[in-house]
């Protein structure tokens, strides 16, 4: 069977939508949160490639911060303790959406929304969260299903 037309396009759709649904589609009464391995290993390693020169920069190789380190500018963690407290019970579409439009601070937009993803999941990985079998996909409809914990319940 040869696809063409609407016909590949249905397909592509329908497979892209598989694609971002993999641990992210639960039932609307269950919550999946980055506890559940909502990225893949591969992905937080591409996310750690990413990560360097335009994050590390300012958030610091370890991901901890430069607050307090002179040469660089100061900023937040983005993995730790501290870091999933201050986004504990937001949604990883806030995440997300946060890093894709604001960062880098110099040149917001640079990132890819796939590259944001991945630094996400690198994020994640650093933080202690387990990888899973589904790469995090770069889309806000299925990451707003994901909601950031602190702490294992």
């Amino acid at each position: 069977m040869v696809l063409t037309g609407r016909s590949s396009a249905r397909v592509l759709c329908a497979a892209s939508l598989g694609f971002a649904s993999g641990v992210l589609a639960q039932t609307a009464n269950e919550t999946v949160s980055i506890r559940d391995g909502v990225f893949t290993a591969e992905q937080a390693l591409r996310g750690q490639v990413a990560y360097t020169g335009p994050c590390d920069r300012c958030h610091g190789y370890k991901l901890d911060g430069a607050s307090e380190d002179p040469d660089m500018l100061p900023a937040p963690p983005v993995a730790g303790a501290k870091f999933l407290r201050k986004w504990d019970g937001r949604r990883l579409a806030s995440l997300f959406e946060y890093v894709r439009a604001t960062m880098p601070a110099n040149n917001p937009g640079y990132l890819s929304e796939v590259e944001v993803a991945d630094i996400v999941a690198y994020m994640l990985s650093v933080s202690g969260m387990p990888a899973g079998d589904d790469a995090l996909p770069p889309e806000l409809e299925a990451l707003a299903s994901v909601v950031i914990v602190s702490q294992s319940p």
